[in-house]
């Protein structure tokens, strides 16, 4: 392990350092540095060629040190030389302690971006950011650490990968270490206890949405949201300042949903759009054309009465085949009918649903064949098509008569 080490100001006399309950009396900092946490290395960082001597006076005392100019200026360009420095001075795995006692004007602000910076990119591990308090009753000068601090940027990370990637890993290691953390904590007599099991009930959702598995998702959601309160508590009691990232999984309960016990639901085939469209919203295209097709299947099993049966392969195969069939009989090619066809074409707008159906099935047969073919489209008119899919499936629900205007929350456009 090295440290990295600001030298600030001339010393002020002997005065004593603690880490805890060691002891070290010294005029010089990085020597209580040297001593209490005995790095193989002292890198000290000098802006102020008056402040050399002090690189001189470790060395007097046997401490093991490397010079690290930084510039004096303050400037943008002076800023970011002065990161850089400090994010090459360390080796990939390597394990670094920051001590910023002596660091003045900009420099502590650098070394926390730089501590992020070393630990996600450049894999080091940071031992502590520490610096010396102002001495206290008795003297003493502690040593405090800061890098829990930065853990704040974890969270930050793992709530933008949630958020935008419907990624719920990070998140959910954060959890866990933080409920293990305070249950090793012999001074706690009430430790969280729900922090684990609800970020693994996440998981499980961003899994099932990444998967487009909307009956798993929504039965997780609705675990999550069921918990949603005691966790809140715990965060609150323990974590305080994290309490807005818990609010934004709030949209979840739009989503959250039991399984249907006595079959499909117009009310269940909505939670399942508004899953759809939150699939589109962290760019799983795929998934969400993947959905929309079984989604339009399934308003197809509502409207020919088969709802007890929607999860049926059977019944499924057959309000395909349907689709399919209407499809090309307007298109004047052989097709099959099935028991539900007579159905499907007595609606007004079959029309406009066997277009939807076949609009549908082509964008999720162009993404899984992976652009495959001698079509040219360009990427934007793909996510273009996509991001179309929940007006489509709104006005095909509506069409079939299975969710009314008002439902689905829209005004109908006229025909065209």
């Amino acid at each position: 392990m090295r440290c990295i080490s600001c030298i600030g100001p001339a010393d002020q006399g002997e005065m004593r350092f603690c880490r805890d309950d060691q002891c070290v009396v010294t005029s010089l900092v990085h020597e209580a540095v040297w001593r209490l946490w005995q790095p193989d290395e002292m890198i000290l960082v000098i802006r102020d060629p008056r402040e050399a001597h002090i690189a001189s006076a470790c060395e007097s005392r046997g401490i093991q040190v490397q010079k690290l100019w930084i510039p004096e200026g303050t400037g943008r360009d002076d800023l970011w030389e002065t990161f850089t420095l400090l994010g090459e001075v360390a080796k990939p795995g390597e394990e670094i302690l920051f001590d910023i006692t002596g660091g003045c004007h900009a420099i502590p602000f650098i070394i926390a971006h730089a501590a992020v910076y070393l630990k996600e990119v450049r894999k080091v591990r940071i031992s502590g950011i520490i610096y010396a308090t102002v001495p206290d009753e008795h003297g003493l000068r502690h040593f405090a650490d800061l890098l829990p601090l930065t853990g704040v940027n974890d969270w930050i990370s793992g709530v933008k990968s949630l958020n935008e990637s419907a990624d719920a890993a990070p998140l959910g290691i954060l959890m866990n270490g933080l409920q293990r953390h305070i249950h090793r904590d012999p001074a706690e007599p009430d430790p969280p206890t729900r922090l684990s099991s609800w970020s693994s009930l996440l998981g499980t959702f961003m899994a099932a949405v990444r998967l487009s598995r909307p009956v798993d998702a929504l039965y997780a959601g609705w675990g999550i949201i069921r918990d949603l309160p005691g966790v809140r508590e715990e965060i609150h009691r323990f974590a305080p300042a994290l309490s807005p990232i818990i609010d934004t999984i709030e949209p979840i309960r739009a989503m959250a949903a039991p399984p249907p016990k006595e079959g499909l639901s117009p009310g269940y085939l909505l939670k399942q759009l508004i899953l759809v469209r939150y699939q589109i919203e962290k760019g799983l295209d795929f998934q969400a054309a993947s959905l929309s097709r079984e989604w339009l299947i399934s308003c197809t099993i509502l409207l020919v009465g088969a709802g007890e049966e929607w999860l049926d392969a059977g019944t499924r195969h057959t309000a395909s085949r349907t689709l399919t069939g209407i499809v090309l009989t307007m298109q004047d090619k052989p097709a099959d009918t099935t028991m539900y066809t007579p159905v499907l074409q007595s609606r007004e707008g079959i029309r406009e649903m066997a277009a939807i159906w076949e609009r549908v099935s082509a964008l999720r047969n162009d993404l899984a064949h992976c652009g495959m073919n001698q079509r040219e489209e360009t990427i934007r008119s793909i996510r273009r098509r996509s991001d179309g899919l929940p007006d489509d499936l709104i006005r095909f629900s509506i069409l079939s008569g299975v969710i009314t205007t008002e439902e689905a929350g829209i005004s109908v456009r006229d025909e065209p």
